[in-house]
């Protein structure tokens, strides 16, 4: 896609900021019809409550000590001060949120030494990220505190106020335009793009009135964005996985609409095809309530209710809507004051669309089975993988029926300093030994762009058989396998799965080992000719189809303590009794 603001240069920007000039990027959070609304909803949601119940302005505020943010230089581990500074975070939204909605515990003092801390912290850069001078910490900070100042200044102290500008200004105003430091991520291709520069646009967005000066700052940073949206694939897909949707592109959204507010309308940074691509994506990867796919370093997990919002408002998209969290009584489960001014519960339904998706350029197919009481859902992944955040899974498969997630990605680790280093394919949750793919003799799949699959499907969105049909063959080290192609059929009207691989070698290998995943615990036949995986009512037995050989399981206890379910990994694996050049493995589901 074009370079955004491609058409537009700084003069014309200041001009279009000046003809809007004093349009908040928020005017809703302003808006007392939202605010009723809102006031309405926190009462009878559980919202209310929660800051009667945690929201403490008596209360000595924390401080994150040295050797907690140390930690993580000494131990590698970042649990604990990423705690520590999420805890201080969420309480400083709940006091600004208590004051927006009049609570009766809304404490402006409470709410000013709060933001008085963090002026006096000796950085905003997350513990993991010391070294960088501006992170994904530091931007969202910066704007969460220019927003309440935004949002609520007109309570709070000049000398607060003027103290919290001054600190965001040298904190990062400043160093975002010094030559002095090398701000890598201004045009990198993943979530760092669309936080670090989406939050300074933002920041700006609250903080600089000056049309030109405004301009001056923010044109370069929108059109930085651009590099970020170019990470995604033409077919909007996300190679970081759902997980990282809602995080980098959900910043691209708040920026979006923020400079859509502040332009009155004339910047609109959602209108393009790729755009509404992306914002598809989340359909794509969706299972079933919190079940998404986990492919990278994803997780499962709810749709954010405010991107669904800002999603349909720009796009017309209500299908959202179901992907996100709901209260017993149907409403979208809220959590900031964004979601309560946005939202109005009679209009945000949508139905979810119950069909097949194809990501050909990401390489993502998801495939839907027998509909009813056990509907079957498969996602399996080719593309590459020189991704960011990137697993060496090329062929790897997720497989829902009765309910469960039968196989399954085992989706990213707990971060910790090894994630990020020479190590961090070590972990079965990043090499192939923890994905649902072969392990040919003794050999892994390996890393690099250079290591891809191919994808092809038959039959999408039809009945009778469908077919995803992967090649698998450069995922592997250059000449362990002359050929080898994956295919997984799904007999629409009953829900049976076939997985097929097709080997051709110069010569017959050592080995042969297919592996599956799953989190279940795992029943072995007396003869090791096939596995249950859950109970006798709704589980699913594996069968391999006119192959001898023998399964096996292996509890991975150990390598599963690094994953962030608290589930252990059950490594299902086949060993064909003879190998040979030309060799056809079929499994089949039921």
């Amino acid at each position: 896609m074009d370079m955004l603001l491609r058409h537009i240069n700084i003069p014309d920007l200041a001009a279009i900021f000046r003809r809007h000039e004093g349009l908040s990027p928020v005017p809703y959070l302003f808006d007392e019809a939202c605010k009723a609304r809102a006031r309405q909803y926190a009462k009878t949601s559980g919202i209310w409550a929660d800051l009667d119940n945690r929201l403490h302005p008596d209360q000595p505020i924390s401080v994150i000590k040295r050797s907690i943010y140390r930690g993580y230089q000494r131990t590698g581990e970042r649990a604990i001060a990423q705690a520590r500074v999420n805890e201080r975070m969420q309480e400083l939204k709940r006091a600004c949120l208590a004051l927006w909605l009049e609570h009766p515990l809304a404490d402006t003092d409470y709410l000013q030494d709060l933001l008085w801390a963090y002026c006096d912290d000796w950085t905003w850069v997350t513990p993991a990220h010391e070294g960088h001078t501006i992170d994904l910490g530091a931007a969202k900070l910066a704007a969460t505190m220019a927003e309440t100042l935004h949002v609520v200044g007109e309570s709070l102290e000049e000398e607060v106020t003027q103290r919290v500008t001054q600190e965001i200004q040298r904190r990062i105003f400043e160093p975002f335009f010094s030559c002095q430091f090398a701000n890598t991520w201004k045009s990198v291709r993943h979530n760092w793009n669309h936080v670090c520069n989406g939050e300074i646009i933002r920041t700006a967005l609250y903080q600089i009135e000056d049309p030109r000066l405004l301009a001056n700052m923010v044109h370069g940073a929108i059109q930085n964005l651009t590099y970020g949206l170019d990470g995604f694939t033409e077919d909007g897909g996300c190679v970081e996985g759902p997980g990282y949707w809602d995080y980098g592109f959900g910043h691209y959204l708040y920026v979006a609409q923020a400079l859509f507010f502040r332009t009155g309308g004339e910047i609109n940074l959602l209108a393009d095809e790729k755009i509404r691509r992306i914002c598809e994506y989340p359909l794509a990867t969706h299972i079933d309530g919190p079940l998404r796919a986990t492919f990278a370093d994803s997780s499962h997990g709810y749709l954010p209710a405010r991107l669904a919002l800002i999603v349909d408002s720009f796009e017309g998209m209500p299908n959202l809507y179901p992907l996100c969290e709901r209260l017993e009584d149907g409403r979208l489960r809220l959590k900031d004051m964004h979601e309560l001014a946005l939202y109005d519960s009679e209009k945000q339904v949508g139905e979810l669309e119950d069909r097949d998706w194809l990501l050909p350029e990401l390489g993502m197919v998801k495939l839907l089975g027998a509909k009813g009481p056990t509907p079957l859902t498969l996602l399996a992944l080719a593309g590459h993988n020189g991704v960011n955040h990137n697993h060496n899974d090329i062929g790897s498969f997720m497989l829902y029926k009765h309910g469960q997630l039968f196989f399954v990605d085992p989706g990213g680790p707990v971060y910790s300093r090894v994630t990020f280093s020479k190590d961090r394919y070590r972990s079965v949750f990043c090499n192939s030994f923890g994905h649902s793919v072969p392990t040919i003799n003794g050999c892994l799949q390996e890393l690099g762009s250079e290591y891809y699959g191919t994808l092809q499907v038959e039959n999408l969105g039809g009945q009778g058989r469908k077919r995803a049909v992967i090649d698998m063959t450069h995922a592997y080290p250059s000449g362990l396998v002359k050929r080898l192609i994956r295919s997984f059929e799904i007999e629409t009207h009953t829900g049976r799965l076939w997985l097929e691989d097709v080997y051709t070698f110069d010569s017959a290998p050592h080995s042969i080992e297919e592996a599956l995943i799953t989190f279940h615990p795992v029943c072995l036949s007396a003869d090791g000719a096939s596995v249950r995986i859950g109970d006798e009512a709704c589980g699913m037995t594996v069968t391999a189809e006119g192959m001898a050989g023998r399964f096996a399981v292996m509890a991975l206890v150990e390598e599963s303590k690094e994953g962030r379910t608290g589930q252990t990994i059950h490594r299902i694996t086949f060993h064909p009794e003879e190998v040979q050049r030309e060799m056809t493995i079929r499994f089949f589901f039921t």
